[in-house]
């Protein structure tokens, strides 16, 4: 069952809040990208990013309210989909687009300002890039110690999200990138999320595995646009 995987798989790392050490990100395995429910929605949101070709406007997925940018790397393409689709009208403008640049490592500042010190946290990040020629690309995402999740362009067919676990040490999170055997980093979108006690969420979800009240969202990925010029 798709949305509890996802749903469980973060409260995996929110349950183990309370002993592991400030600062590093803990993450846990990547995912493949299926549907909108792949987006975590427990807790409340800090800051959730589309990496768009716009600057302005919003997509809602899941819930969750995601921001357009499109300078976090400075550059910014629209056709990372290449024809597919992952059904939802919400879902497929997020995972069309990404933003790209700073060379093959970087790092940006994630929730800027935004965290409150001690505070725990989830931070979710995507990377999706279906073009024949560059599919096989590998991001690693990390917080800059050496803790880091590597996401496949592909995956299964939309690309791959992970979720990671991180105490607050300032009012900002940084998140490192690095391309593997390309030149430039790349980024979909991520979100921040702040996290619920341990508890309760554990509560939820017990509660979610007893009633089985979540159900299969796979759809199938559908071919159905010719491969575009690459510009990016």
């Amino acid at each position: 069952m798709r949305n509890l995987r996802t749903y469980l798989a973060g409260c995996v790392l929110i349950l183990g809040s309370s002993v592991v050490s400030a600062g590093p990100i803990t993450w846990e395995p990547a995912q493949d990208t299926t549907d909108p429910f792949d987006v975590f929605s427990a807790g409340s949101t800090v800051e959730a990013i589309n990496a768009s070709t716009e600057s302005s406007g919003t997509v809602t997925i899941n819930g969750v309210t995601f921001t357009n940018r499109n300078d976090l790397l400075g550059n910014s393409f629209g056709n990372a989909l290449d024809g597919n689709t992952s059904g939802d009208p919400s879902y497929d403008p997020f995972l069309n687009t990404f933003n790209f640049g700073g060379g093959a490592s970087t790092s940006i500042n994630i929730a800027d300002g935004l965290l409150s010190l001690g505070g725990s946290y989830l931070v979710q990040v995507w990377f999706t890039d279906l073009r024949e020629q560059f599919n096989d690309r590998v991001m690693t995402f990390g917080d800059g110690q050496g803790n880091t999740q590597d996401l496949e362009a592909l995956g299964a067919g939309l690309g791959q999200f992970a979720i990671g676990r991180f105490s607050a040490t300032g009012t900002s999170q940084e998140l490192s990138l690095a391309a593997n055997g390309f030149s430039n980093a790349h980024i979909t979108g991520y979100q921040v999320r702040e996290i619920p006690e341990p508890g309760t969420l554990l509560l939820l979800a017990l509660g979610l595995v007893g009633l089985g009240v979540a159900s299969v969202r796979r759809k199938a990925v559908r071919l159905t646009a010719e491969r575009r010029p690459l510009t990016a």
